[in-house]
């Protein structure tokens, strides 16, 4: 049986992403190491799902659409500070922040975890409650760096307000160029 690398995620609108990018690129000019994400493939992971069984992504489908039935749209905003897991002195993965509407991404996310725990359980993919950092991935670095200056210098950028009303489940192909991300279905909040 054929798997699929799937992934669960709010899409981020081509302007906000446009922002992000033009942001993420003035401060990784300081950033040797770093490898940008395409501006096309930025958004918020919810649940990096694995390889699921293409005969499964129904089943996966109907548990996400229970998971949103009990969330309305709402709005979050991308604050414009940048920031790095596990931190700024070792960075590995650098990302923009979000700030309002961080709580209403949590429920999002709690909702997802509660509604998928027991249908992807069978497929090695375990439940992580309240470890969820909402964020935009912008770029991963191949060596730990400290990046507290290329930071500060690239300083901030306006916050973006975005209206929440949907996410979607991604397939995520890897190839020598990086990932390509194809949306497989959309779930629209009510």
């Amino acid at each position: 049986m054929k798997n699929k690398r799937l992934f669960i995620a709010v899409e981020i609108p081509a302007t906000a992403r446009k922002a992000v990018y033009q942001h993420a690129s003035r401060m990784l000019e300081n950033c040797d190491d770093a490898r940008p994400v395409k501006k096309s493939n930025m958004h918020i992971t919810l649940k990096f799902l694995g390889g699921i069984p293409v005969d499964n992504i129904d089943l996966i489908s109907n548990a996400i659409t229970g998971a949103v039935s009990s969330i309305g749209i709402f709005s979050f905003e991308i604050n414009g500070k940048i920031d790095a897991f596990p931190n700024k002195k070792k960075a590995r993965t650098v990302f923009s922040q979000i700030g309002g509407g961080i709580r209403e991404l949590r429920l999002l996310y709690s909702c997802l975890e509660e509604a998928l725990g027991s249908v992807l359980g069978q497929y090695g993919v375990k439940a992580k409650p309240g470890d969820f950092m909402p964020h935009i991935t912008i770029a991963r670095l191949r060596h730990p760096a400290d990046i507290t200056y290329a930071i500060s210098e690239a300083g901030n950028i306006l916050p973006v307000r975005i209206n929440c009303k949907s996410m979607s489940l991604f397939e995520s192909m890897l190839d020598p160029g990086g990932a390509r991300y194809t949306k497989l279905r959309e779930f629209s909040l009510e």
